[in-house]
């Protein structure tokens, strides 16, 4: 029956009012454990044992089960990575997504969701399929989450050991050796203008007005500005110093979230250094974090954030797996 209807019975006229429809049933929030990870010339640098040291990397990544991994330095390892997340995770079959074309294959987004769309490849001239690409996902709900994994170029001298020179220079009592302006101006020649195209041109164009949640992670060789900016500046290990830095405001300015940062909001009490766990970095006394997950989109929440850097206990002690710390992100999706 459509609507209401009139019915006449033993000379009486009444008028049925439909019940109301039942409402549609609401997919409860989902959780999603995202991470990003270089995991330094495919988990087999000659320096931490070649070969014989992906099994490890592979061990540590199971051991965190992620939902979503976005892979940098991935390099020949995808197929082993693929294999063991499927077998080992507990979270059934993952998808490996290959971003990065050639013979470099640098980026990979592995993934137990099931992959929707991939992403066409980056235009212009800024930046390629070795610094940004990904896909679509559907999770079990049924909602869709955009995928992008990340590599900005590294510059020589490089912004973060341009900071970490200047705060020895404060720790011995000389003047900084370069001038915030030549900080700055670092970041500008490579990264800054990377994620602006990222930003504002190839994410657009790859959604293609898709209006689904964003994640986008990956090593962005800068460090977050919102750490470095004077608000922070009295931080034990940050010296005093500020810097006018832009490259995360970029994204931040585009509505995207830095998630460890939003899960710990005190940049004092928790850096979060991803540059570098080895043991020829020790004299480094800023913290370089350059490794990010951020979101976009209101349907997700962080519910916490975290970096790795340690070996799992199983391990013989040693080198950490990788020249990066790795990202780990647990989120909500409504």
């Amino acid at each position: 029956m459509r609507g209401a209807a009139t019915v006449l019975a033993a000379g009486l006229a009444w008028t049925a009012v439909p019940a109301p429809a039942a409402a549609r049933p609401t997919a409860a929030p989902e959780s999603m454990r995202v991470l990003s990870w270089n995991i330094f010339h495919g988990g087999k640098d000659a320096e931490l044992g070649g070969a014989e040291n992906l099994p490890r990397v592979i061990d540590q990544l199971v051991d965190i089960a992620p939902d979503v991994f976005f892979s940098i330095e991935t390099y020949g390892s995808a197929e082993d990575i693929r294999t063991a997340l499927s077998a080992r995770a507990g979270k059934g079959r993952y998808t490996a997504v290959r971003v990065t074309s050639g013979s470099s294959d640098n980026l990979w987004v592995f993934t137990r969701y099931t992959v929707v769309t991939t992403f066409p490849k980056p235009t212009g001239n800024a930046v390629s399929d070795f610094n940004i690409g990904g896909a679509r996902v559907q999770l079990p709900s049924g909602r869709k989450v955009n995928l992008f994994d990340t590599w900005l170029s590294y510059t020589n001298p490089w912004i973060g050991d341009m900071i970490d020179t200047n705060a020895h220079d404060l720790q011995a009592g000389r003047t900084p050796r370069y001038t915030r302006q030549q900080v700055a101006a670092a970041e500008a020649g490579a990264q800054l203008p990377q994620i602006r195209d990222v930003v504002h041109r190839q994410v657009p164009a790859m959604l293609g007005g898709n209006t689904d949640p964003v994640l986008l992670a990956g090593d962005f060789n800068t460090v977050p500005a919102v750490d470095w900016n004077g608000r922070w500046a009295h931080c034990a290990d940050h010296f005093g110093m500020s810097y006018e830095l832009r490259t995360t405001e970029v994204l931040a300015d585009a509505g995207f979230r830095d998630t460890y940062r939003e899960a710990n909001p005190d940049v004092c009490a928790a850096p979060g250094r991803t540059w570098s766990p080895q043991p020829e970095h020790a004299s480094l006394i800023t913290p370089d974090r350059i490794d990010f997950i951020f979101a976009k989109g209101a349907p997700v929440q962080v519910r916490g954030s975290y970096t790795v850097d340690e070996r799992l206990p199983q391990h013989e002690p040693g080198r950490f797996y990788s020249d990066h710390a790795a990202v780990v992100t647990d989120l909500v999706v409504s």
